[in-house]
């Protein structure tokens, strides 16, 4: 079974996508897109998810706890995203980085590539990695966004 859910968040309708006991996906959508595609049909699951997804907004969440599902990728590119889920909150990593933790170190631009697909922003936390000097670069949501969320991180960390 499959399914979907829409919420209006933080910032803007979140769509939550699930396949059986996961989520699947989670994107940040258009208010078009939620118009064309509805609100879906909410469970137990999308629930907990877009209340994970608030407190992570809020600060007050660093791991998240639901279930995912990659139910698509290249072996490659599911590798990469179970090493964004490895980068601890508050921290960054670099492309490079994950090019060494995934055994291809020479594959720095597939990383990039890789991120950029990612179907679980937040969740697998892609906003997490940073260009070889730590510029802020890439990010589906913008490099606002992403400054934004690694600030609020660290700042929750500085404040322990």
């Amino acid at each position: 079974m499959q399914g979907f859910a829409t919420y209006m968040g933080t910032y803007g309708p979140v769509r939550i996508d699930w396949q059986d006991d996961a989520v699947a996906g989670l994107h940040i959508v258009t208010h078009e897109d939620h118009e064309h595609d509805g609100d879906g049909e909410p469970t137990t699951l999308t629930d907990r998810t877009f209340d994970e997804l608030e407190r992570y907004f809020a600060g007050e969440l660093r791991e998240f706890t639901v279930p995912i599902a990659f139910t698509f990728g290249t072996p490659f590119q599911r590798a990469v995203w179970h090493a964004l889920r490895q980068i601890p909150y508050g921290q960054t990593r670099t492309y490079a980085q994950i090019a060494q933790a995934v055994g291809r170190p020479k594959a720095v631009r597939a990383v990039g590539s890789a991120n950029n697909r990612n179907p679980l922003p937040f969740i697998v936390p892609c906003h997490r990695v940073v260009g070889a000097n730590g510029n802020l670069v890439g990010y589906a949501y913008g490099v606002e966004m992403k400054r934004a969320l690694l600030l609020m991180e660290m700042r929750a960390v500085e404040a322990d």
